[in-house]
């Protein structure tokens, strides 16, 4: 009886220690990878392409009216999502990246990084009450020469 109480004694604290010590695997964006896709304007959609070099974190597509964020969508899945917002205005979006970092706690580090083109576009509203909106990109003005 002793030897199946020390037995027991024995799995009860030290075989729980043993299944505590799991390897940890570092999962980061190589150096050499350079994650990069493109975005573009598709009636009242946004559509993105394949994206090159892909590590496999989450994306999002990053929407901004007026500098300020409106909503941020899940991109993984969806190669082309709708427009949240339809109001008359000046917004952009683009492809963001997770890049997590790797420090010590519970809660989840990193941070999410452009990899698109920034995509500005506009919306006007219709000519008469009940017209469809109108999207256009709106061209990124050309930078001046340096003197």
């Amino acid at each position: 009886m002793t030897g199946t109480r020390l037995l027991a004694a024995f799995a009860l604290f030290v075989l729980p220690a043993l299944t505590v010590a799991q390897p940890t695997y570092k999962l980061d964006v190589k150096p050499n990878l350079k994650p990069q896709a493109t975005l573009q304007l598709d009636g009242s959609r946004i559509r993105r392409s394949a994206i090159k070099d892909d590590p496999g974190f989450r994306l999002q597509y990053h929407f901004k009216k007026d500098g300020k964020t409106i909503a941020t969508v899940e991109a993984r899945s969806q190669q082309m999502v709708e427009l949240p917002q339809k109001d008359p205005g000046n917004y952009s979006v683009v492809l963001e990246l997770f890049y997590p970092a790797y420090k010590g706690g519970a809660q989840q580090k990193g941070e999410f990084k452009p990899i698109s083109n920034a995509l500005a576009y506009r919306i006007e509203p219709g000519a008469k009450m009940g017209d469809p909106v109108k999207i256009a990109v709106v061209e990124p003005p050309t930078p001046s020469p340096a003197k």
